[in-house]
């Protein structure tokens, strides 16, 4: 028996790819510059807040989890969601 598809309409596919592609390739060259102290970090907060990273991974969290809730259910979405490292907050 094949495994279930989750599907995601072309133009979010689309976009999640160029997302995606920016921030590997985004983030490499900044810590590269940073490792080599070439920059300092602040240069990495800062493309953070211009590009809008958060918002853009929260958006691409939201189309691949509704796609795949879609196929696997709330609970067990919710459950593969608690299952995956968080970086600890404030202690």
């Amino acid at each position: 028996m094949s495994e279930p598809e989750v599907t995601l309409p072309l133009p979010d596919a689309i976009e999640l790819f160029s997302d995606l592609n920016e921030f590997v390739v985004s983030l490499d060259r900044i810590r590269s510059r940073i490792a080599f102290a070439d920059a300092s970090p602040q240069i990495l907060v800062d493309y953070m807040v211009d590009r809008e990273l958060f918002q853009r991974l929260a958006r691409a969290r939201g189309l691949v989890g509704d796609a795949v809730e879609a196929v696997i259910g709330d609970e067990r979405l919710e459950e593969i969601a608690e299952e995956g490292y968080v970086y600890p907050g404030n202690p």
